[in-house]
C-alpha cells in the first residue's frame, strides 16, 4: 500500500469513528486498532503489525491488542516476538485460559517444551474441560519422554470428545496400553460443564450434535446463553447442596465423563456433564509408583538370571535413550517375559540392552524370540559372555 492509499485509509477510519462516537472523544488508539483490522482484511499483515504497535503506543491497555498482535507475528514466523507480545496480554489477564493455551502453542512451536508444559498445565488448572489443553499437554509430555503421563492426558482428551489418533498411534507403537481411568472424582464436589439454552427444541438439537461427535466446548461457545459460554461451558466445582433439587437428584453419584444429560430449570434448559478436576500432582505420583514397581520387577528378574547364568542371552534391542528401553521392557513384561535392562558403556557411549531372558538351550531362546516377534518386536540371540 503506497503512502497516498495509507492516508486515505486513515481518513476513512477516522470518519467512521467520528460518526460512531459523535458524543464521545475519539481515542487515537481506537483509530490505529481499526486500521490494523482493515490491513488484515486487505491482506497486509506487516501494516497491521505497525498499526497495532501504534495503538499500544497511543495509550491502549487492552490485552486483546497484544493478543491480536501476537497472532499476526506468529503467522509471519516471528515466534519469539509473538511470545513476548502474548506475555503482555497474559500479564493483564492472567486468569484467561485461552491466552495460556495460545502461549503453550507458541512455546511448542519454538521447541521450548518445559515452558509449553507449564502453560498447558495452567490451562487445565483454570479449565479442566478444555479438551485441546489435554491433547497438547499429551503431545508435550510425549516429546519429553513422559509416555505414561502423555497417555493419561490423551485418555482424558478423548473422554472430553477430542480424538487423538496420531498421539495414540505413537504411544501404542512404543507398547503403551492406555490407562482406563487416569482421573480422580472428588466425592462431594461436582465439577460441571454446561450449555444453557432457552427452548427445548434448541436443547435437543444441541444434544444431537453432541451425540454426532461435536465438541461440547465449541457448542457451548456457539449456543450457550449462560455466563459459562466463554469458558466452553465449564462452571467449576459445585456441591450437591448448592444445586437446584432436580439437578442434585439427577447428578448424585453420576460418574465423571459419563454422557451429558438434559435438565430443566426456571430459566431454560441445561445440558450438563460431570468432569474431573485436573490432577497433575496425582498423575506424577501414579507415574512414579508405576516406574518404581516396574523397576523392582526388572531388578528381581535380573538378580534371578545373574544367580543362574545360562548359555544364551535373548535380547530385544539396544537403545541410547533409557526411556525408550524402559518402554520396551514394560511391553515385554506384559507379554510375560522376564525382561530387564543391562547397561553397557558410559557417558556418550552408554547403551541400554533390553534382555528378554537367558536360556541353556539355543532352541528355547529362539522359540521365545519368535514369540515376541509375533507381537512386532525384533530379537537376536548371543552367547553369554560369562562363558
Amino acid at each position: 500500500m503506497n503512502l497516498f492509499k495509507q492516508c486515505l485509509c486513515c481518513c476513512f477510519v477516522l470518519t467512521c469513528l467520528t460518526s460512531a462516537f459523535a458524543e464521545e472523544p475519539i481515542r487515537v488508539s481506537d483509530v490505529h486498532r481499526q486500521l490494523a483490522e482493515r490491513h488484515l482484511e486487505a491482506g497486509h499483515p506487516f501494516w497491521a503489525v505497525r498499526s497495532y504497535r501504534l495503538a499500544l503506543e497511543s495509550g491502549s491497555d487492552d490485552p486483546n491488542i497484544h493478543r491480536n498482535l501476537s497472532q499476526v507475528l506468529y503467522d509471519l514466523g516471528f515466534v519469539d516476538q509473538a511470545i513476548e507480545e502474548l506475555q503482555l496480554a497474559i500479564d493483564k489477564a492472567p486468569e484467561e485460559d485461552f491466552l495460556h493455551m495460545e502461549m503453550g502453542v507458541f512455546y511448542l512451536a519454538a521447541g521450548r517444551l518445559p515452558l509449553a508444559h507449564q502453560e498447558f498445565t495452567r490451562v487445565l488448572e483454570l479449565n479442566p474441560g478444555f479438551s485441546y489443553g489435554y491433547y497438547y499437554l499429551g503431545e508435550v509430555l510425549f516429546r519429553l519422554g513422559e509416555y505414561n503421563l502423555s497417555s493419561m492426558a490423551l485418555v482424558i482428551a478423548e473422554k472430553l470428545g477430542l480424538p487423538g489418533f496420531d498421539l495414540e498411534r505413537k504411544l501404542t507403537d512404543l507398547g503403551w496400553v492406555l490407562p482406563e481411568k487416569p482421573w480422580h472424582c472428588e466425592p462431594h464436589i461436582y465439577h460441571l460443564r454446561r450449555i444453557t439454552l432457552p427452548t427445548l427444541t434448541q436443547a435437543r438439537q444441541v444434544m444431537q450434535r453432541l451425540e454426532d461427535g461435536e465438541l461440547f466446548e465449541e457448542l457451548a461457545r456457539e449456543f450457550s446463553t449462560g455466563s459459562e459460554a466463554q469458558s466452553g461451558g465449564y462452571v467449576g466445582g459445585i456441591s450437591l447442596t448448592s444445586m437446584p433439587e432436580n439437578f442434585s437428584r439427577e447428578l448424585a453419584g453420576r460418574p465423571c465423563y459419563s454422557p451429558a444429560i438434559l435438565l430443566e430449570s426456571s430459566d431454560g434448559y441445561h445440558i450438563v456433564q460431570r468432569i474431573a478436576p485436573f490432577n497433575g500432582d496425582g498423575w506424577q505420583k501414579n507415574a512414579e509408583k508405576q516406574k518404581s514397581q516396574r523397576r523392582a520387577q526388572m531388578d528381581r528378574h535380573a538378580t534371578q538370571d545373574q544367580q543362574q547364568p545360562k548359555r544364551y542371552v535373548l535380547l530385544s534391542g539396544v537403545f541410547r535413550n533409557h526411556d525408550y528401553a524402559d518402554q520396551r521392557v514394560a511391553r515385554l513384561l506384559k507379554l510375560g517375559m522376564k525382561s530387564y535392562l543391562q547397561t553397557r558403556g558410559s557417558a556418550e557411549h552408554r547403551r541400554y540392552e533390553v534382555i528378554v531372558g537367558q536360556f541353556d538351550d539355543y532352541a528355547e531362546a529362539e522359540l521365545a524370540g519368535k514369540t515376541i516377534k509375533k507381537s512386532g518386536l525384533e530379537y537376536y540371540i548371543r552367547k553369554n559372555q560369562a562363558e
